[in-house]
């Protein structure tokens, strides 16, 4: 006799695409930018349960999610990064990249964060030229992460939905405002927590293992 696992599919939120018994749609407010955002997102990163990417483009009205892996000839980044009186940054880490809390840049910019793994992201940036040309900002994060279900690399590293909270607090000079972004966030982690500690064991049905009947 073999014992195998029982799958039942989750019903899913069709705005936040996630499970129903975690969605965090409630919870998302509205907040206006003068900034412009785009999130490339890996590929491998749309279909996370977790992830916040997704959540923080329902939250930013002046954002966009898109997904891929090359972007040199995508003519949705080109039109974004080309938007007349915006100078368009891109929020990663690395050689020449200027704080973006001590030093933002002036006037109206276009904002290009990557979405994924650290290992994702430097792929990302690494394979695409549009975005090594670009100038870079980073920063520190100025309070640990929130983001209890996944571990960060390092104390100082954050969510995206997070990154972008200290990034347009330091670009618009109102940080208080997008402090309103951990709002769904903090949904989103605890109701995780909690459907994980919640959840029961799962169900197994018996089967009949195939044999020769030789």
């Amino acid at each position: 006799m073999v014992a195998t696992a029982e799958w039942v599919p989750r019903e899913r939120c069709a705005r936040g695409r996630r499970p129903l018994s975690v969605c965090d749609c409630a919870a998302l407010p509205t907040i206006e930018t003068q900034t412009r955002i785009v999130i490339l997102q890996h590929p491998r990163e749309r279909d996370m349960a977790i992830g916040t990417a997704r959540m923080a483009t329902l939250c930013l009205p002046q954002s966009r999610l898109l997904v891929g892996m090359r972007w040199d000839d995508d003519p949705r980044l080109a039109a974004a990064l080309a938007e007349p009186g915006r100078t368009p940054i891109l929020l990663y880490p690395g050689p020449g990249a200027k704080d973006l809390l001590a030093e933002p840049p002036q006037g109206p910019v276009t904002l290009v964060a990557v979405d994924g793994t650290w290992s994702q992201a430097k792929t990302l940036v690494r394979d695409n030229p549009i975005l090594q040309a670009l100038p870079r900002y980073a920063f520190v994060a100025p309070e640990p992460s929130h983001y209890r279900i996944r571990k960060e690399p390092s104390d100082e590293y954050c969510s995206t939905i997070e990154a972008l909270m200290h990034a347009l607090g330091a670009l618009e000079g109102e940080p208080a405002k997008f402090r309103a972004l951990l709002d769904p966030f903090h949904a989103m982690v605890d109701a995780q927590l909690a459907h994980q500690a919640a959840r029961p064991l799962r169900r197994f049905r018996v089967q009949k293992a195939a044999v020769d009947p030789r």
